[in-house]
Formats: C-alpha cells, structure tokens, sequence
C-alpha cells in the first residue's frame, strides 16, 4: 500500500495489541518507529506522568495518517462460482505526542470501563481491545471448548457491519458520561471525545502524489515546511475531516476501548438474554457468538441481535451470519462454525482456507514486488537473496509472520491439523519465487 511507513515486524497480528492501552500510571510509552508529522519521542520522553483530573489547556491533535487495508477475498455465489471482492477497512493513526496522549488517557478511562464489566458481571464476555485476555486464538480456543463440554448445542457467529464507521457520536458521548456517573463530559473527556469524533487526516497516497515517496524528511513523513505549505497552506488542502455524525477512527490507542464503552449497554442486554435462555455471549470487537440450547431458533435469534444492534445505529452482516449445531459434541449440520479466523466441526479446529488463500497472495505478490524493483536496479536475476523475503513469509526468521502465527494457534489448540495445513509452505514460497522470477525478467 502506498505511503505505509508502519514497520514490517508487526504486519500480521491479530490480537490487535497496538490497541490495548496501559493500566498505569505514570505512563510509559510504546515503541513507535513510524514516520507522521512529528518527529517519534525521544527517550528522555517516553515515560511521563498525566494528570486527567483537570484540563488547564486542551490538547492539541495533529491531522491524524490514513491509509486504506485493501484485502481481496473470493467468495461463492449462488451457483458455486468463486466472485472476487475487495474489503476495505480504512485506518487513521496518530503522532507520536498524539498516540502518547492517547494511550495515557486510554489507561484513565479504562479503569472506570473494567469496574464496569466487573459491576455489571460481564468481563468474561468483552473480550477484545483489553490487556491479559490473550489473542483471538486463545478466545476462539475459549468457544470451542465450551462446546465440546456442553456436548448439545447450536452456535451462532454474527459479524458487525462497519462497526468503527458507524458508531453514532451521541451515543458515545452518552455512553461515556454513563460510565463516569457525570451528566456531561469536561475537560479531558470532552477533548478526546470531540478529536475522536470530529476527527481530521491526510491520506499518505495524496502526500505521495503532491510531494513524492523520496521526501528526505528527516524522520518526519514530510518536512515542517511542506507540511504548512502542501498540507495545512494549500488551496483546498490534504487535510480532509469527518463531518458526519458517525464513524471514529481505527487504530489510534482510545479506538478499541471506545468502540467496547460504545456497546456497554447492548452486551449487557444480549447476555441476560442469553443467560435466561441457558447459552452464551461473547464479543470480539464486531465479532459476536452466542452458544444456546440445541433447540434454539437461529432466525429468531439473530432477529433479535439485529434489532437491539439497530437501537444503537448499527447493523449485522446478514450474509456473514453462520450457525452450527451440535450433538454429543459433534457436528450435525452440513458447514463447521467458525469464529475469529477458525473453524470448528467438533472434532477438528482449523485455520480458514481463505486464510491461507490471503497468505499465499500477499506473499507472491510481495515476491513480485521484489522481482520488479531488482529488475529495476539491474539486479542480475542470479543475485536476488532469498534472505528477507524466507524471513516475511516462511518459519525462518525471527519476525512475525502467517506461518509463525499458524504454529503458535497449533500450539494452543492442541492441533497438529493446523501444522498439516502449513506443512508445505517453503514449497509454496519457492514455487512463488521461481514463477516470479520467470515472469518478471521474461517479461519484454
């Protein structure tokens, strides 16, 4: 993607941990090795302590980054024939004093948020975007066993459509004075939740066109100068803002704590339902599953998950909507459950073909990617090392990667099945290599 400057070493993790914020106080700041509009903090500076009890002088934001996640996906259709669609997930992150800022604040308002969950006897239930819950392998583990140990059952996974873009801002606002016990939001409150909500950005691809990708910004994504004259001074300018009464951005540290206070009231309602009815709930950010009574009547279920979602101004991917049902702890309908990147038939725990179908496609065209700028370079075709790519997309190296993610969900859930699905990965990745290789300095 054009004008990411994030670093490589965290390009798949699906815990989402940039997200989590610190418990304490003073706070410490992560590591953020990312280009934006400051410069990072130096160490002298990544440790400082906040004061949220009163706002002398508001904070103020820098335009936040934005770049667009673009991930293609095949999916049937009615006739069995693969369609190609593309997912777009729009991401905004913050300066460096901005995400400290955040963070810092993240760890005040998160205090109030989990003596919530633990008043209101919901903690076990909201399991994303929170420190010490594990990653989706560990929470996807979680559901599988308890229907291995309910035996009967039926298992329903819903999905949030667009759940960050559609998050209405008086709700949130409301939500939040709800959990300070205050009739409005001041002060610090009242800062983050009007720069969360009436957020600004710049799109790196407008910054690549305007200025260029070669910059030579000095650690900065842009120069001080070009950003008041190109960014801030231009006529019409690459600042754009959300105007409308919805949507916050994801991926600054307040995102995910917000989007959980957001839906404080429907998980609440949703697990009393569920408890009268016998089953479960659990949330993982717009994740749902509810585990209920063999007997149980999906539509009716999910009816009623659509509506309560609707009070709040959201709306359930019907087409994502999945059930599963189980006797004696075995599949007894014709598809597997799956729920956080896995899939489960009763005996079997599994990663999603379509997984490894998104792996095996970023990383040949990640391998193009290379073959082109070599070629480029008149890189002769015999002197191209294998080194870093092997490292990104196969067990060698130390960085995270598909594969290393692969064998720690194996680990976990006990699946030597997981192993059997990535055995033959270095054989994928050369056969990658050799028919990049061909097609780009074959190439007239």
């Amino acid at each position: 993607m054009s004008g990411f400057y994030l670093p490589a070493d965290d390009e798949f993790d699906p815990s989402l941990d940039d997200f989590v914020p610190s418990y304490i106080l003073p706070v410490e700041s992560k590591i953020r090795n990312y280009k934006h509009f400051d410069l990072p903090l130096p160490k002298s500076a990544l440790i400082q302590t906040f004061d949220f009890s009163s706002e002398h002088t508001p904070h103020r934001f820098l335009p936040l980054l934005g770049f667009t996640d673009r991930n293609r996906k095949f999916s049937p259709d009615i006739k069995g024939k693969k369609l190609q669609t593309f997912k777009e997930r729009p991401i905004r992150f913050a300066g460096h004093k901005d995400a400290f800022y955040l963070q810092a604040y993240a760890s005040h308002l998160n205090e109030y948020y989990e003596q919530a969950l633990l008043k209101d006897g919901i903690s076990k239930s909201v399991i994303a975007y929170r420190k010490g819950g594990g990653t989706n392998i560990h929470h996807a583990k979680t559901l599988f066993d308890e229907i291995k140990k309910r035996g009967d059952c039926t298992v329903i996974a819903m999905d949030i459509s667009g759940f960050f873009d559609n998050i209405d801002h008086e709700i949130l606002r409301d939500e939040i004075a709800k959990l300070l016990n205050r009739p409005n939001l001041i002060g610090h409150h009242a800062t983050v939740w009007k720069n969360m909500t009436r957020y600004s950005w710049v799109e790196t691809e407008d910054l690549d066109h305007i200025l260029g990708r070669n910059r030579h910004a000095r650690g900065r994504i842009c120069s001080e100068a070009d950003f008041r004259n190109h960014v801030r001074g231009r006529r019409g300018g690459l600042i754009q803002s959300n105007t409308q009464p919805f949507g916050i951005p994801q991926g600054t540290p307040v995102s995910g704590l917000y989007a959980n206070i957001y839906l404080r009231t429907f998980d609440h309602t949703i697990i009393e339902l569920c408890k009268h009815c016998g089953g479960s709930y659990r949330r993982y950010s717009d994740d749902i599953a509810v585990v209920l009574p063999l007997g149980a009547k999906v539509p009716h279920v999910v009816s009623i998950v659509g509506k309560l979602l609707a009070d709040v101004r959201l709306t359930l991917s019907v087409h994502k909507t999945e059930s599963a049902r189980f006797r004696n702890g075995k599949l007894i309908t014709s598809y597997p459950i799956q729920y956080l990147g896995f899939t489960f038939d009763g005996h079997n725990i599994l990663i999603r073909p379509s997984s490894i179908a998104a792996y095996l496609r970023k990383m040949r065209r990640g391998i193009h990617a290379k073959m082109v700028a070599a070629k480029m370079q008149n890189i002769p075709r015999t002197q191209i090392f294998k080194r870093e790519s092997l490292s990104r997309y196969t067990h060698l190296g130390k960085r995270r990667n598909f594969i290393s993610y692969a064998h720690k969900a194996a680990h976990i859930m006990n699946s030597p099945e997981i192993k059997k699905q990535i055995r033959k990965h270095k054989t994928w990745f050369n056969r990658a290599w050799n028919k990049e290789l061909e097609i780009v300095f074959n190439k007239k």
